[in-house]
This record gives structure tokens, sequence and C-alpha cells, in this order.
């Protein structure tokens, strides 16, 4: 076997997230389908000395590379609390807090990479519990394509994998806080309308269909500036704008990539930080 591995692991975006309330605990509930799509985190396993302890880099500064990172608690949970013989280098695509998974997806990949380097005798249904056990979108990237989720993001149900679909997402400089999207979301009094059974009802339908239905309970409370700005930009293309988990990305797809690249122009000449023409893909 190898001494080194290389795997590249893809962001993901919320085509519909609907919030249906809140547990005692303060978890909320949800209802959601989750896509990925063509943009991709690159991590390079390379095996050390046994005794070496785990090192991990990144190409993004501020990215923590120590036990804070998602890559970092995947090492411990398969390689024990000192983690060592091991080197991982993350190459970062995926924009930090838009809502697109970056850190779970991370995390899923290096839960796959060390089992296999290592060749690991833990099952896939162990390594959906260590996952899970992580966060519930960590256990989503190790399915990808397109899944139904519910409860609070932890129950999983995968659907039949959706064609290529272009699409165009953007996101400026500024994240949103989860903890703080949700506080603004409970305040907020006004009905919010559920996206998620049209959602699931238009997957089998065209793209201009799909795209169309497609909604976030936090595009209600999110009042970024970029945000707008990416709002205003993809509705004077004739499309519908929606927000990523609870932000800062916003999506939107149609089915003439020529309509999308002409709005990514428009995004980049806004001075949009990130502006992607990309696809849903099945993994």
């Amino acid at each position: 076997m190898s001494d080194s591995l290389t795997i590249r692991t893809p962001a993901k975006i919320n085509l519909s997230l609907d919030i249906t309330g809140k547990l005692p605990n303060g978890y909320h509930t949800m209802r959601s389908i989750f896509q990925t799509v063509g943009i991709y985190d690159t991590l390079t396993f390379t095996k050390t000395a046994p005794d070496e302890p785990l090192r991990l880099t990144c190409n993004v500064p501020d990215v923590p590379c120590d036990s804070h990172n998602l890559v970092w608690k995947a090492a411990v949970k398969l390689l024990g609390e000192n983690p060592c013989g091991l080197r991982i280098h993350l190459e970062k695509q995926i924009p930090s807090q838009a809502g697109m998974g970056g850190g779970s997806s991370d995390c899923a990949a290096a839960l796959k990479g060390i089992r296999r380097l290592f060749d690991l005798p833990v099952t896939d249904e162990s390594l959906h519990e260590i996952a899970a056990s992580l966060g519930a979108d960590c256990a989503f990237f190790l399915y990808g394509g397109t899944c139904y989720a519910e409860g609070i993001g932890d129950r999983l149900t995968p659907l039949p994998e959706l064609p290529r679909y272009p699409l165009v997402i953007a996101k400026g400089t500024s994240g949103i806080s989860t903890p703080e999207a949700y506080r603004r979301l409970d305040a907020y009094s006004a009905p919010l309308p559920q996206h998620t059974d049209h959602v699931i009802s238009a997957l089998s339908q065209d793209a201009d269909t799909l795209f169309s239905v497609c909604g976030n309970h936090f595009d209600a409370i999110t009042d970024l500036p970029e945000v707008e700005v990416i709002r205003r930009i993809m509705k004077q293309h004739g499309l519908n704008p929606v927000l990523s988990g609870s932000g800062a990305a916003v999506f939107a797809g149609c089915a003439e990539p020529q309509r999308l690249e002409a709005c990514a122009a428009d995004l980049r000449a806004a001075g949009l930080a990130f502006v992607s023409v990309t696809e849903t893909v099945p993994e």
C-alpha cells in the first residue's frame, strides 16, 4: 500500500432548508435537501515515522491547524488522543463561513483517507457513527450527492442522483455566525414558507423548475450588504437567489450556462470575493 494518498472533497449547498422547531436542549430541528457541488478542497495524507506526532498544514493562513480543526478531530477518533505517523496537507478552495460545509467535507475526507492509508478495520457503519459524532454535515459527506436531512440534520436519506445541473455561487468577505442566525430566526415572528416538499417534487424535473422552488428560512433574516448585492445581481439575470446553510454564500441555477456565466461576470465586477460557476455533482 502507498505511503501517500490524495482525496478531493466537495462543497455542498442546501436546495432547501426549513427550520421546523427547537428542542429543549437548544438544538433546532429541520428538513433540508443537501446537494454536493463541484467546488473542492484537496487533502493529501502522508505516512511519517510511527512516533512522529500528527502535523496538519493548510494553504489558508487563518484555518486552525490544531485540535480545533475537524480534520485533526477525525484523526484523533481513528488514531487515538495523540495521533502519530501522519502528515496532512489541506488545500482549501471551499470558502469559509459560507454554509457550504467545507470543514465537514474535510472531516469526512480525513476519516476516509486515514482509514484507507492505514488499512484500519473500521466498517462503513462505524465510520458513519464517528462522522455523526463530529457533526451532522460530516456524516452527509460520506454519502455525497443528494440527501434528505431531518431531525437536527442527523437523519439522512440518500435520494436519486441529480443530473449535473449548472449553477453560480457567490460570497463576499463577511461571514455569518450560525448561533446569531438561529437567534434571529427564533425572534422572527412572521410565518415562513416550507420549501422541502416542493424541492423533493422538483428533483425529477428540469433545472429551471428545480432551482425556481429552492429556498431557505435563513434568507428571511440575512441582511448582509454583500448578500443583498448578490441577490440583486442574480435577480437581474432572472435567477432565484438562495442562501446555503446559514450563509453567507448564495447560489442560483438554471438550464442556461451562458446566463450563469453572464451573472458571474457581473458578480465579479461588483468585487465579490468568491464567485464560481459550477454544477451539482454525485459525490
